[in-house]
């Protein structure tokens, strides 16, 4: 059993989410601040899923926000004390997107090039780069989880892990609190068995079957769903086989483009200045919908503009009928059903929270969940239940669930639209409540000098 004198808050993944938390919990706790040891647990290696290495891509498709909304933004940072803020941001900046392309020589080519979307290979080297400045503070541990349950008290988690890193063995780790991130599995509610056809892909076969060049170009090609995930899996189709006949099966009928106004960003930026938690539900839900959800980057919208070799179909895929040569998905829309044919069919219409939960979570600890909820595990349920802190409330020990928390706490965190301020929910909020109990004289600036 591994466990720190010190509480710990263990993230389930390196990449954005992760990596965000790990920065602000470095500074702060150079600062002299007392925050929890944050460690992040990544199965292969830091934004792995972001490479092209694995994942949801092939590393050459464009980053959907603009690069400038890095690991530090919006750099708000406030814990009541103006000096030390303006110290604290002043840190911050040298994590920066800006600051990795001075470092690394690629400012002025970028800058001269009309600031470019990165690719999110590009992308991975600056997370990457970030990640390599997290230690002492942090620890990155290269293990997969095989099971998440709670120890005898029920006060902490236990995850079991199996290493990855040279001679595999089993080991357990503690965790106070607990962070998951990442998508989740590709929703397939409308498979009978919940087994992937054959001429069938899922998001993450799909990616590796690009990669790898062994995607077959030819015949009909069916893309389940309409946001940024078909979005991708057509731009990488028009890209490897641009001659390929492609239909988007669409549950409204259409596709539109993420709304890029400033109003809508500044939600996305700033929930709390723009009253997100003030509004109604159903009026959340709407601007989810039409901002974030089945919608198209404009960045792929002006490419796909110009392909002709894609329609969209309107309806929803209610059953996928596996024939010897080809699939037949069964379509509704309008209460009428109808079957269409297709060569290969490509999962893209959306993640399934559950899925990540059902997958590590043991049975008892799924029970207690369910027993802090009141009521059966949905996914719905959980995300209405999300506090600022983005954590499930009633529920001890804490877990946090970043990707959830759109609903409640508001749209930016479940993308890369807030990681600054993600990371003050989960790193600063605590170290704030901390604080009120020692008073503010307890802790004194101990970053060393040369440092800033």
């Amino acid at each position: 059993m591994l466990k720190s004198l010190r509480k710990t808050l263990v993230v389930i993944g390196a990449g954005p989410k992760g990596i965000a938390t790990a920065v602000k919990a470095k500074v702060l706790e150079e600062f002299g601040l007392p925050v929890d040891r944050v460690i992040l647990i990544e199965r292969h290696n830091v934004a792995a899923n972001w490479s092209g290495e694995f994942g949801y891509t092939n590393g050459e498709m464009k980053l959907g926000t603009s690069p400038e909304k890095d690991v530090v933004f919006p750099l708000e940072t406030d814990i009541n004390d103006k000096h030390l803020n303006q110290r604290i941001k002043q840190r911050l900046l040298q994590f920066t997107w800006m600051s990795f392309l001075v470092q690394t020589g690629r400012f002025s080519d970028w800058v001269d090039r009309g600031r470019p979307a990165p690719c999110h290979l590009f992308w991975t080297d600056y997370l990457r780069w970030v990640s390599a400045q997290l230690e002492p503070q942090v620890s990155i541990i290269s293990a997969e989880v095989t099971a998440i349950g709670l120890n005898a008290s029920r006060s902490s988690w236990e995850l079991n892990l199996k290493n990855t890193d040279g001679e595999p063995y089993v080991y357990t780790l503690e965790a106070d609190r607990l962070m998951l991130t990442g998508p989740g599995k590709t929703r397939m509610d409308f498979l009978k068995n919940g087994k992937i056809p054959n001429h069938a892909y899922d998001l993450e076969s799909f990616w590796a079957a690009i990669k790898n060049k062994k995607f077959e170009a030819k015949g009909r090609i069916a893309i389940i769903g309409a946001g940024e995930n078909a979005a991708s899996a057509l731009l990488a189709i028009s890209q490897y086989a641009p001659n390929l006949r492609v239909d988007i099966i669409s549950p409204k009928g259409f596709i539109s483009t993420r709304a890029e106004s400033y109003y809508e960003n500044q939600i996305y930026s700033q929930p709390e200045r723009n009253q997100w938690t003030n509004l109604e539900l159903k009026d959340r839900i709407d601007f989810i919908e039409r901002t974030d959800l089945g919608v198209f980057s404009t960045h792929a919208m002006n490419i796909l503009n110009e392909q002709l070799r894609h329609q969209i179909i309107p309806g929803r895929v209610e059953n996928i009928i596996e024939n010897p040569d080809h699939l037949s998905l069964e379509i509704s829309y309008a209460g009428i059903k109808s079957m269409r044919d297709y060569d290969q069919v490509i999962l893209a219409s959306g993640f399934d929270q559950m899925s990540t939960l059902k997958k590590f979570l043991t049975a008892d600890a799924l029970k207690h969940l369910e027993r802090a909820l009141g009521e059966p595990l949905t996914q719905s349920k959980i995300a209405a239940s999300i506090q600022p802190d983005l954590s499930v409330g009633g529920l001890a020990p804490t877990l946090h669930l970043p990707m959830l928390a759109g609903l409640m706490q508001g749209p930016g965190f479940a993308n890369l639209s807030c990681l600054g301020r993600l990371s003050d929910r989960i790193v600063t909020l605590p170290t704030l409540e901390k604080m009120k109990t020692t008073g503010p004289e307890t802790h004194r600036l101990t970053l060393m000098d040369g440092v800033l």
